[in-house]
C-alpha cells in the first residue's frame, strides 16, 4: 500500500492574492430588471455576487473550513499514476460496511461533510451504532487535494481507479458506492464493471442523479413527456456541458486568473440545480447555503488550482462516452434517491429498471442536485434506509 497521512494546511501568499483580486475586481454593467424580473435570468445575479464578494472579503475565514476539513482524517494514496485524496472515517458497530462516496462538478468533498458522522456513527445522532458504516469520500481526480491527471480522463478510468483505492489500497474485499452528479456516473459505472461478477468489489450502489444511461427508448406518455422535458432543460441548461466538454481548456484561461469569475461559475449553479423555493414561489440561493458554505466549496477550487482540471473531466467524458449497452444493465442492487432535482431527473421507473437492478426507490418533494448539503438529515435517512434492504 502507499497510503499516506494528510493534514490540510495553506498558502498564504495565494490566499492574499486571490483576496487582492476579488478586491480589484472591475464590476461591470448587468441587465436592469423589473421588479418581478428573475434577477438570474442571464447568469449569476450580480447584485448577490457583489453581497458575496463583500462577505468574502470581510467575514468569511478559509481557517474556519480548514477547521471543518480537518475535523476528519485525510489521507493520499499513490494509484497507477496519480496521488488520490481521500477522507477515511471509520464506522461505529461490530462489522461496520464501507461506503464509497463521490462527488461531482462543480461540488468538492465538501459536499459530504456533514453528513459522514451521522453515516458512520448514528449512535450519536440518536440511531443505533450497528448501523454504522465506515465512510470513504475521495476528491476525484483533478479535483481539490487530489493530484491533475496530465490529460482529461473521464468517468470510466475514474470507476477502475476507485475500485482500486478500496480493493488494493484499502484492503477491502467488498464495498458498497453512493453517488450524485459525476459521482452518480462513476457509481454506477463501478457497479457496471467492477462487481464481484466482474472481478471487482462492489456489491451494491445508491444514486441520487440519473447520469449513466441505458438503451431504453421512451414508450409511454409519461416517458415520452419526460424525455421531452429533460431534452428541453438540456437545450436551456447545458450550454457549460459543451464547452467543458470539447473547449475546456480556452474556459479555464479565464477562471484561473479570476476568483470572482470561478466564483460566478460555480454558483449559477448552485442556485439553478438547488431545491431553493421559497413560500412565494421564489428562489433564494440561501435558503439551501449559507454564504460560508457556498465560498468554501468555491475557495477548495481556488487554493488547490483544481479549476481547469475539474472541467476537464467533461472532455473526457465525452472522449469516453461511456453507455450501459444494450442487453447489459447494473446488476448488482440499485437504490435511487429521486430527490427535488431541477436539472438532470430521474425517468419512470420502468425505463430505469431497463438497465438498473433497483431493489430501492425513494421520491422526495425536497433538496436538489446538491442533495447531501441541501438537506443532510434527509440524504442520511435516504442512504441508511437503502443500507438496511441489503
Amino acid at each position: 500500500m502507499s497510503i499516506e497521512k494528510l493534514t490540510i494546511t495553506t498558502d498564504e501568499a495565494l490566499h492574499a492574492r486571490i483576496a487582492q483580486r476579488i478586491a480589484d475586481y472591475q464590476w461591470f454593467a448587468a441587465p436592469q430588471l423589473a421588479d418581478a424580473e428573475d434577477p438570474w435570468a442571464y447568469g449569476t445575479d450580480a447584485a448577490y455576487l457583489k453581497s458575496l464578494c463583500d462577505y468574502w472579503l470581510n467575514d468569511y475565514r478559509w481557517e474556519d473550513t480548514l477547521a471543518e476539513l480537518n475535523k476528519f482524517n485525510h489521507f493520499t494514496a499513490q494509484i497507477e499514476d496519480m496521488s488520490i485524496h481521500f477522507i477515511h472515517e471509520p464506522g461505529s458497530g461490530s462489522n461496520p460496511r464501507p461506503l464509497l462516496m463521490t462527488h461531482g462538478w462543480p461540488g468538492s468533498i465538501y459536499e459530504f461533510l456533514q453528513v459522514i458522522e451521522p453515516l458512520a456513527h448514528p449512535e450519536q445522532f440518536g440511531g443505533d451504532a450497528e448501523d454504522g458504516v465506515t465512510v470513504i469520500c475521495p476528491s476525484m481526480p483533478g479535483y481539490g487535494f487530489s493530484s491533475k491527471p496530465a490529460r482529461p480522463i473521464g468517468p470510466k478510468r475514474t470507476a477502475a481507479l476507485w475500485d482500486k483505492l478500496m480493493r488494493e489500497q484499502l484492503g477491502f474485499d467488498t464495498y458498497i458506492a453512493q453517488g450524485g452528479d459525476w459521482g452518480s456516473v462513476i457509481t454506477a459505472l463501478i457497479g457496471l464493471n467492477h462487481s464481484p461478477a466482474k472481478g471487482g468489489g462492489c456489491t451494491a450502489i445508491h444514486i441520487n442523479m440519473y447520469g449513466l444511461r441505458g438503451a431504453e427508448t421512451p414508450q409511454t406518455e409519461e416517458e415520452i413527456k419526460w424525455a421531452e422535458n429533460a431534452g428541453a432543460t438540456m437545450q436551456a441548461e447545458g450550454a457549460y456541458l459543451q464547452l467543458q466538454g470539447t473547449k475546456p481548456q480556452s474556459l479555464a484561461f479565464a477562471m484561473m486568473d479570476s476568483p470572482v469569475g470561478t466564483a460566478a461559475w460555480i454558483i449559477e449553479k448552485f442556485h439553478g440545480w438547488s431545491d431553493n423555493f421559497g413560500a412565494d414561489g421564489r428562489r433564494n440561493i440561501e435558503h439551501r447555503f449559507s454564504k460560508h458554505q457556498l465560498l468554501s466549496n468555491v475557495m477548495i477550487y481556488l487554493m488547490t488550482g483544481t479549476f481547469a482540471t475539474s472541467v476537464w473531466f467533461y472532455r473526457g467524458f465525452f472522449e469516453e462516452l461511456p453507455f450501459i449497452g444494450e442487453g447489459k444493465k447494473v446488476d448488482v442492487p440499485v437504490g435511487i434517491g429521486n430527490f427535488a432535482e431541477p436539472y438532470i431527473t430521474f425517468p419512470p421507473r420502468r425505463m430505469v429498471e431497463q438497465s438498473y437492478n433497483v431493489v430501492h426507490w425513494s421520491d422526495f418533494d425536497k433538496a436538489g442536485h446538491f442533495a447531501a448539503l441541501e438537506d443532510g438529515p434527509q440524504f442520511v435517512a435516504e442512504v441508511q434506509s437503502f443500507l438496511k434492504k441489503l
